[in-house]
Parts: C-alpha cells; sequence; structure tokens
C-alpha cells in the first residue's frame, strides 16, 4: 500500500517488465517443478497475479461507500446477494485475499491431480504424495 493507486495505474497496461517476469518466472517454475503442466502454471500465474493486481485496487479505492452496502440489495431483485450480504463487505482485505488465493490453490491441486490420473501412467499416488507435500497448494 506504499504506492497508493498503483494498480489503478497499471490496470489494462502491459505488465512486462523485469521485476514482473522475474516474479512470473520462479512462480511457474515452482509450478511445474510440483508436476504442473506448462499451460496450468501459466494459467495459474495470470489468476494469481490479477488476484493481487485487482485486489490491490479495491482495498485502494474502498470508501466510505462500501459501509451499507450490503443493506442496499433489494430482497426481490437480487435474492443472493441479499442472503450473502453480511458477508460482502466482510473481514480485511489481507482475510479476502487470503481466502481467494487458497481457493485458486485448491483448484489448482485439483487440477494437478486430474492431469494426473487421466494421463494414466502409473504414478497417480506418487505424483498425488509429492503434490501434497507442497503447503502452498
Amino acid at each position: 500500500m506504499a504506492h497508493r493507486d498503483a494498480a489503478r495505474l497499471i490496470a489494462g497496461l502491459s505488465t512486462t517488465e523485469a521485476n514482473t517476469d522475474r516474479f512470473a518466472d520462479a512462480m511457474i517454475q515452482a509450478l511445474l517443478d510440483a508436476g504442473f503442466p506448462p499451460r496450468t502454471a501459466a494459467w495459474a500465474n495470470w489468476t494469481v497475479f490479477h488476484l493481487i493486481l485487482g485486489i490491490t485496487q479495491e482495498q485502494q479505492a474502498e470508501s466510505t461507500e462500501t459501509v451499507g452496502l450490503a443493506a442496499a440489495f433489494d430482497d426481490a431483485e437480487f435474492p443472493a446477494l441479499r442472503a450473502a450480504s453480511a458477508y460482502i463487505t466482510a473481514g480485511t482485505f489481507d482475510e479476502r485475499f487470503e481466502f481467494a488465493l487458497g481457493m485458486q490453490m485448491a483448484v489448482s491441486k485439483a487440477e494437478l491431480v486430474r492431469t494426473v490420473h487421466a494421463s494414466g501412467d502409473g504414478g497417480c499416488v506418487l505424483d498425488e504424495l509429492r503434490v501434497n507435500s507442497y503447503e502452498w497448494l
């Protein structure tokens, strides 16, 4: 949060810079080392990168308008939003980020296990054990 509105400034711009490329390379390499196919590793990296940008932009744009937002949903027009309204702005940005990242990693792990099973190479148990050894998955 040291550079207010930085996420907004780079939203929609090319983010191909040396530092972002180093981060992407390290993340994709970690996913490849864990056994992910290149497409899944690349798309998981893209998803996490844009999650970080998006939640940073939301956090920087937060205002008093979000206070009471949940009460603004009409039961008839937005029944699902109304039912979940207590949780839409609940918690901290850090809590919601960790939840979203955990969801992404769970989906990535499931994709890896599915890919290994689909390959029929007989190494499923070994590969699942290897995947489960990565705490961040």
